[in-house]
């Protein structure tokens, strides 16, 4: 008989069975067959191609940017969709991006008769569809995920951001459409970024506007995850805004979600990022001693409607402290004092209780976790 491995990363979405939780997201990563191939062969369980329309985009350049040295995981774009014409997608680039094991999923956009056009001609080269609220008004989301599950049998995501609107009011209405789950969120703007020395903005389009992406976006995509589960806890959720490493990937399983998609990353350090978040995420579960991501999920809920009162001072320095000054350089109330130590005195590390707010921040800049406080009964 056969022996059979255990996959600790394997995940069950919607039906769609996925070696892994690490989706690319639409995006220029899936920007054609080769790319999404590219990602699969870096590690990627899942691939989102990037959006079609019923025309290829006119895309302004420039279209990407860093916006400032300080936000270097972050990135502004005025991507659109894609710039291929709807006919290579059908024609050539779904079946070529086919990879055994790994689901694909169309991204497509972005009304109700878009996807009475294309959905049927997509639908039997692709496992399963996205569709994006980015774009569209919200009087016309209703209709457009009605077409969309008239046009399909298969497991259908929407794709949302808060823009403007009741996230979860319309999750629940999309969710009457027969929509099967959700991805949180699309890029946030519009944002503006110049460039002092030209004094022109960093984006080509329209007003030099862009949209923001990256690591700068994962709390509030974090926050969304959490609440939309929290609404809607059968309901699955996808979380995409920020996640670089396999930490943020592991926030956002804590937070609810039963997969992540990577978009910038994939971007700034290329297909071997979903390597990463495999092997990081892995070592992760074997340290903490989970058999599977999925006891993960949701983990975190259960803390969040408590409102934490930590007693100050800060109660404790472990054994892994460094005495690197960093929670000194940190503290808005001068309550830390850190001697690195020498020939003739020992490293030491102190606080005032006097001056010591409770604020926690030293507790998030310690870079060996040293520090921590005694939560109050």
């Amino acid at each position: 008989m056969a022996s059979t491995t255990h996959n600790p990363l394997a995940v069950n979405i919607a039906g769609l069975d996925f070696k892994n939780p690490f989706f690319v997201a639409a995006g220029p990563p899936g920007r054609d067959a080769k790319c999404l191939v590219a990602c699969a062969n870096g590690g990627s369980g899942g691939l989102v191609c990037k959006t079609i329309s019923t025309s290829a985009a006119q895309v302004p350049r420039p279209c990407m940017a860093r916006p400032a040295s300080d936000l270097a995981t972050s990135m502004l774009n005025v991507e659109l969709w894609s710039d291929l014409p709807p006919e290579d997608w059908i024609a050539r680039e779904y079946a070529a991006a086919r990879v055994p094991g790994v689901p694909l999923i169309a991204s497509v956009g972005y009304s109700a008769a878009d996807m009475l056009a294309l959905v049927p001609k997509v639908d039997p080269l692709v496992d399963a569809f996205e569709f994006s609220c980015h774009y569209t008004k919200l009087d016309e989301i209703t209709a457009l995920a009605q077409a969309l599950r008239k046009s399909t049998t298969k497991p259908i995501f929407a794709k949302l951001s808060p823009h403007g609107h009741d996230l979860i009011e319309l999750a629940k209405q999309l969710r009457s459409c027969g929509i099967n789950g959700f991805v949180v969120m699309n890029s946030l703007g519009p944002c503006l970024s110049l460039d002092i020395e030209t004094e022109r903005p960093l984006l080509g389009g329209s007003g030099g506007k862009g949209w923001m992406s990256g690591s700068a976006i994962r709390p509030i995509a974090l926050y969304w995850v959490s609440q939309l589960v929290t609404a809607m806890p059968d309901v699955p959720v996808i979380g995409v805004g920020g996640v670089t490493s396999w930490r943020d990937a592991v926030e956002f399983f804590l937070a609810g979600a039963s997969g992540v998609q990577v978009c910038t990353a994939a971007i700034y350090q290329g297909p071997k990022v979903f390597g990463d978040l495999v092997t990081g995420v892995t070592s992760f579960l074997q340290r903490k001693g989970y058999s599977s991501v999925t006891q993960l999920r949701g983990r975190a809920l259960a803390h969040l409607p408590v409102q934490h009162n930590l007693i100050p001072p800060i109660s404790s320095v472990n054994d892994t402290c460094v005495h690197c000054g960093v929670c000194q350089r940190g503290c808005p109330f001068e309550a830390i004092l850190v001697k690195k130590g020498d020939a003739t005195s020992p490293a030491s590390w102190k606080v005032d209780p006097t001056k010591c707010y409770g604020c926690g921040l030293c507790t998030t800049l310690c870079p060996k976790h040293s520090l921590s406080m005694i939560t109050r009964s």
